[in-house]
């Protein structure tokens, strides 16, 4: 089997992407995060609160604040534990969130409330995540990527959007069994775990195929960490039924950036058809989809002309 990363493996593949502005940071000595994940949340309902009211906005004007409200009318819970009121209030003042009101409950009150909550959080986790790998599943990951897709035309940022698919894995599951076949699909969901980042997301979408979502990575970088991970996949040596194989992958990329208009849809679509082209030039190997007007280099890495003058010349003048 391959060697399993090290802490300097992880600590270059921090390095080869740069954080995204949204990445959720790492938590400060005595933060448990839960701040953090509350205003995602709520940040995210707001947006989508906002979406639907502009969608079904009636003819008349704005109501007053504080005018009655006919008509139906509903309230949305969730428990955040190790909120304080305190923490809350701070919270409530500096984000603007005096609308959204908090109850407090104490250990005699709040037992049914959790059991509650750990019951939707766990059928909302098989809802969405794909029950063999536990990876998200194609819906799930669509709706992650929508959500990316709006920070990068909001902010000019840009992702990668990979589809892997393995090579040749109808032959594992006829020749090795359907165990067999289980085992390899564990194993690439592990791989791409242990590859990316944690605001990273992989997904398995079919059979044999899976996504990768990657926020403020170009196509070079991508392509590099794709094709990594492979030589990584055909580093491992599976076991089945006294016999010992290898196995590859053919992958696609496709990436958007900036204004660009892109839908999650047509993010897949693209990186499909770069997979195709990776399957039909010999597979093992890695792809990107280039839209047209779009270089293929990263310009980020580029050295400028008036650097080159002073590389070359020794001065600056």
């Amino acid at each position: 089997m391959a060697r399993k990363p090290t802490d300097a493996d992880h600590s270059a593949k921090a390095d080869q992407f740069p954080q995204p502005e949204h990445a959720p940071q790492a938590p400060q000595a005595g933060d448990t995060g839960d701040s953090a994940q509350l205003l995602d949340e709520l940040d995210a309902l707001r947006r989508a609160l906002a979406e639907e009211a502009a969608r079904n906005a009636p003819d008349t004007p704005d109501m007053p604040d504080d005018e009655p409200i006919d008509g139906p009318l509903l309230a949305v819970a969730r428990l955040f534990p190790g909120m304080t009121r305190h923490r809350w209030l701070a919270l409530a003042e500096e984000h603007g969130l005096r609308q959204w009101f908090a109850i407090d409950l104490d250990k005699s009150t709040n037992f049914n409330l959790r059991e509650l909550q750990k019951a939707v959080e766990e059928l909302a986790h098989q809802r969405d995540h794909d029950p063999l790998t536990g990876l998200m599943n194609r819906r799930a990951f669509l709706r992650q990527v929508e959500l990316e897709l709006q920070r990068v035309h909001r902010g000019g940022a840009e992702l990668c959007l990979a589809m892997l698919d393995l090579d040749d894995f109808k032959r594992v599951n006829d020749t090795w069994g359907h165990a067999c076949g289980d085992l390899v699909l564990r194993r690439m969901a592990d791989l791409l775990r242990d590859a990316t980042r944690a605001y990273d997301v992989a997904a398995r979408i079919g059979g044999e195929e899976f996504v990768l979502l990657l926020p403020g990575a170009t196509p070079m970088r991508a392509q590099a960490l794709l094709e990594r991970l492979l030589q990584d996949m055909r580093d491992e040596t599976f076991e089945c039924r006294g016999a010992t194989f290898r196995i590859s992958f053919s992958a696609g990329i496709a990436g958007c950036k900036g204004a660009t208009v892109c839908r999650a849809e047509e993010l897949l679509d693209r990186a499909d058809k770069a997979l195709y082209e990776a399957k039909a030039s010999g597979k093992a190997r890695v792809r990107v989809h280039r839209l047209s007007g779009v270089p293929d280099y990263d310009r980020s890495t580029m050295v400028q002309s008036d650097e080159k003058q002073f590389l070359f010349s020794g001065n600056d003048d």
